[in-house]
Formats: structure tokens, sequence, C-alpha cells
């Protein structure tokens, strides 16, 4: 495959920041391009650069540390909010478990019929003399 003889040309930084303008303003960039005589990419590279971001990534800023510490204390509220589901969940399980255990107990203990021995009475107090 034949590679193209291609000629790079530097455009003054000026006119980058008029034509970046001009795109920004809402003019249609496609139509710019043909008007400039340049590829419409190059709108979008000079934007980067002008915002001082690299290819492909988010604006360059320099991390905050308030709003570092807002997004620590929101993970551990999630993770607080987490760990308390899941105790409120222990606590519905051995409610339940403990309400079926109590009516089984119920159900055996309570046949109605006498005791296999019966009370003694009360047997008369002795005392060593």
């Amino acid at each position: 495959m034949a590679k193209k003889n291609r000629t790079y040309r530097r455009y003054p930084i000026g006119f980058k920041q008029q034509a970046v303008g001009r795109m920004k303003a809402g003019e249609n960039v496609s139509a710019l391009a043909r008007e400039l005589g340049i590829d419409r990419s190059l709108f979008y590279i000079w934007s980067r650069q002008i915002e001082g971001r690299p290819y492909g990534s988010e604006p360059c800023e320099l991390p905050d540390r308030r709003d570092q510490r807002i997004q620590e204390l929101e993970a551990k509220i999630a993770d607080l909010e987490g760990a308390l589901g899941r105790k409120g969940q222990e606590l519905d399980f051995f409610d339940t478990a403990l309400r079926t255990i109590a009516e089984i107990r119920q159900k055996r203990s309570g046949s109605g019929e006498t005791a296999s021995t019966e009370k003694s009475e009360c047997a008369p107090s002795r005392k060593a003399n």
C-alpha cells in the first residue's frame, strides 16, 4: 500500500483560537473547515489543546480536597447503609427463627394431658433441732 505524501502545516495560535471560538459559537464545523481549508478534526484537537487537556481526556483540573472528602464520606455512608440493611435482615431472620421455635415448643407441651408425675403437696417445713 503506497503512502500519500502529506505536508503538515503549522497554524499560528491566534488562528487556532479564532477557529475554535467560531466553532464554540455554534458555527457548523464542516462548513467552517471547508471555508478555512482544513480538516474538521483539527477543531476538536485544537479545542482540547487550548483547554489544556490531552487527547480524549476530561478537562485538566487539580483535584479539590473538599470534593475528595465528599466522595470518601459518600462511600462510607453507602457502606454503612449496606451494613445496616444486612443487620436488619439478620434481625428479621432470627426473630422469625425464635418465633418458630417458640411455636414448636408450645405445640409439644400444650397437649392437654396430665403430667407423668403429680405435684407433691406442700411438705411441712422441717427444721433441724
